[in-house]
Parts: C-alpha cells; sequence; structure tokens
C-alpha cells in the first residue's frame, strides 16, 4: 500500500476503503463521467476506423473509454471518502 503524504483536508468517512465500498460511494457525477468517457470513446472508434474493421475498433475503443471512466470514477469516489475531496456534506 502507498503512503500518502499529505493530509485530508475534508472529513474523513473511511481511510482504507474497500472496492465494494468505493463502487458503492459513487454518485451521479461519477456516473456521467464514465458514461462520457465512454461516449467519446466510441465516436473516436467509429470516426476514425476503416469500414472493414468499423465494428472491432468501437469494441475497442468503447472497451477503454469504459476502462477509463471507471477508474476516473474510482478515483473521484475514493478521494471523497479518504477526505481529500470534498463530499458533499
Amino acid at each position: 500500500m502507498g503512503v500518502i503524504l499529505e493530509e485530508p483536508k475534508y472529513k474523513v468517512i473511511d481511510p482504507s476503503p474497500s472496492v465494494t465500498t468505493t463502487v458503492a460511494n459513487f454518485n451521479f457525477v461519477d456516473l456521467l463521467k464514465a458514461s462520457a468517457f465512454v461516449a467519446s470513446a466510441v465516436a473516436v472508434g467509429v470516426s476514425t476506423a476503416p469500414p472493414d474493421i468499423k465494428r472491432q475498433a468501437v469494441v475497442a475503443c468503447g472497451t477503454l473509454g469504459l476502462t477509463a471512466g471507471f477508474f476516473n470514477a474510482y478515483q473521484n469516489s475514493t478521494g471523497r471518502l479518504m477526505g481529500f475531496f470534498p463530499n458533499g456534506e
């Protein structure tokens, strides 16, 4: 586990959140950002792929967008639980 050198600026809810706790803490903005990642990645796949591999490009770009969106939402949720981002309270 890594060492965090800065002190939390907001109320700490869980200093070491589990994956289940972090995913359960996703809010609407996290999910909206994740869907924006997916939509923009699929748009890139549709617009840049040659016609003969368009389906494969859309699936690959959509998968990358979904992964990036999930990691972004996970990072924001963990930051809120650990007190590094505002928690909305």
